[in-house]
C-alpha cells in the first residue's frame, strides 16, 4: 500500500513539469512569417490569415463539413496520409479562436494522447494546409524573391517535436516557461497531397507549388503517385455506388449517406413487416388446424361412425392436403367407411341369427366387437389393396386409390 501512495505522489510530481493551459487553450499556430527552404515557400501567418482561418474552421465544424464532421483528428507525426502509417487518433481539435499572437484552439484529448502529452512525449503542433486553399502574399516583409503565401484554411493538425518556425508555445510548459520557443515545421500535405497545384497569382504564371513537400519527411514522387492512385480508386467506387443507388456520378458523401440511411431504415421496416407476418401465418395455421380437425369429427359424426378409434385411425389422413383437397373428398371417404361398417355390421347379425337356428351355441362376443375385427380386417384388405393400386398407376392419390379398393371389395 505504502509503495502504491509512494508511485502516485512521484507521478504527480513528475507531471507537474507538463502543466496544460489553465484556459484549456493551445497555441497550435504563432503570428509570423514562416519560411520553408526545402519547400522554397514562406507561410504568412498574418491578422488577415488568423482571421481567415479560424471563421472557416469554426462554421465548417458547426456545420459538420470538416473530414470527421464537426472534429478534426490530431495524430502524430503527419501519419495520418500515409498508406503504410497508422491513423491512431492522439486527440479531436474542436474549436479555434483567434489572438494577437496566433491561433489557438480547444481538443479533445484521447487516452493515448492525454498520456503522450501528460508525459511529455510530445510537446508541439504541426499544422498543415492545402494549397489550394493558400493565396499569393507577395514577397513579405524582408523583401525577398521567395514566394510568400497565405493560408485561409487549416488543413490537418499533428504532434510532433522536429520544429522549424518560432513563435509558438509548447502544448505543456516546463518549470513555468512561457516565452516563446520554436514551433514544428510547416507541412503541405494531407488529404490534397497530388491535387492540382496553387498558382501564385502575383508572379505572372510562376509554375504551381506541389503539396507534397515535407521538411522533416523526404517524400518521393513515387509516394505522391500512390496517394494519387489511391484517392483516384476510391473516387471511382465512390461514382459507382452513388450510380447504384440511383444518383448522379458527383455526388456528395453526404448525398450518399442519406440514401443508404434511407435503403437501411426501408430494410429494417420490411423486416419488421416480415415477422408480424410470419407471426399471422402461424398463428392461423395453428387455427386452421384446429377447425379441420373439429370439422372432420364433425363430418364422422354425421355418417354415423362415433368410435374413437376409427375416427383417430383416419384423422391424420384425412387432414393431410397430399392426400386430400378438399372436404368433397374427405366426405366421400367417411361415407364409403360408414357404409362399409354397415355392411360389416349385417353379416354378424346375420352369422348369429343362423347360429342360432342351428341351436348352436354362439362364441360369448359381442355384435359390436366382433363386427369391429372383422372391419378392421377389410381396412387392413383395402389398404393393401390401395397400395398395390397406386403402384400399378402412380397417378392416383391416395383417396382415389382407397375408393377403388373398396369398390373391388364390394364387388366380391
Amino acid at each position: 500500500m505504502k509503495d502504491k501512495v509512494k508511485d502516485k505522489v512521484l507521478a504527480t510530481i513528475l507531471n507537474r513539469d507538463f502543466q496544460h493551459p489553465p484556459d484549456g487553450w493551445y497555441m497550435i499556430e504563432p503570428k509570423g512569417e514562416h519560411p520553408n527552404r526545402r519547400a522554397g515557400i514562406t507561410l504568412v501567418i498574418d491578422e488577415q490569415a488568423i482571421r481567415q482561418i479560424v471563421n472557416r474552421f469554426n462554421e465548417d465544424a458547426a456545420a459538420g463539413k470538416l473530414r470527421h464532421a464537426h472534429e478534426l483528428l490530431v495524430d502524430h507525426e503527419h501519419f495520418k496520409d500515409e498508406a503504410d502509417k497508422e491513423t491512431r487518433a492522439y486527440g479531436w481539435l474542436t474549436k479555434l479562436e483567434a489572438r494577437e499572437d496566433g491561433i489557438y484552439g480547444q481538443i479533445r484529448w484521447t487516452a493515448t494522447g492525454k498520456t503522450a502529452v501528460d508525459g511529455g512525449d510530445y510537446r508541439f503542433f504541426s499544422t498543415e494546409y492545402d494549397p489550394a486553399d493558400c493565396e499569393a502574399a507577395g514577397n513579405g516583409s524582408d523583401g525577398k524573391d521567395e514566394k510568400y503565401v497565405r493560408p485561409t484554411r487549416l488543413d490537418g493538425l499533428t504532434l510532433t517535436n522536429m520544429h522549424n518556425n518560432r513563435g509558438q508555445r509548447p502544448i505543456t510548459n516546463r518549470g513555468g516557461t512561457t516565452g516563446p520557443l520554436t514551433t514544428d515545421h510547416k507541412t503541405l500535405t494531407g488529404p490534397a497531397a497530388a491535387r492540382q497545384a496553387m498558382r501564385d497569382a502575383g508572379a505572372g504564371g510562376t509554375p504551381a507549388l506541389h503539396s507534397t513537400l515535407d521538411t522533416r519527411h523526404s517524400r518521393s514522387g513515387q509516394a505522391g503517385t500512390l496517394q494519387n492512385k489511391q484517392q483516384s480508386n476510391k473516387d471511382t467506387k465512390m461514382n459507382t455506388i452513388a450510380t447504384k443507388l440511383g444518383l448522379a456520378a458527383e455526388a456528395s458523401e453526404d448525398a450518399l449517406l442519406a440514401e443508404l440511411t434511407k435503403i437501411i431504415n426501408r430494410a429494417d421496416e420490411a423486416t419488421q413487416r416480415l415477422t408480424t407476418a410470419q407471426g399471422r401465418i402461424a398463428l392461423l395455421e395453428t387455427e386452421n388446424a384446429t377447425l379441420l380437425g373439429e370439422q372432420i369429427e364433425a363430418d364422422f359424426a354425421a355418417a354415423g361412425i362415433k368410435d374413437d378409434k376409427i375416427v383417430n385411425r383416419h384423422k391424420p389422413l384425412l387432414t393431410d392436403p397430399k392426400h386430400f383437397k378438399n372436404r368433397a373428398e374427405r366426405v366421400e371417404f367417411i361415407k364409403d367407411l360408414s357404409d362399409r361398417g354397415q355392411r360389416t355390421e349385417d353379416r354378424g347379425q346375420n352369422s348369429q341369427r343362423l347360429l342360432r337356428n342351428r341351436d348352436t351355441k354362439a362364441p360369448e362376443i359381442s355384435l359390436d366387437e366382433g363386427a369391429e375385427k372383422v372391419q378392421r380386417a377389410e381396412a387392413v384388405k383395402i389398404q393393401n389393396r390401395a397400395c398395390e393400386l397406386q403402384k400399378q398407376m402412380p397417378h392416383l392419390t391416395v383417396a382415389t386409390a382407397y375408393t377403388m379398393a373398396q369398390r373391388e371389395m364390394a364387388n366380391n
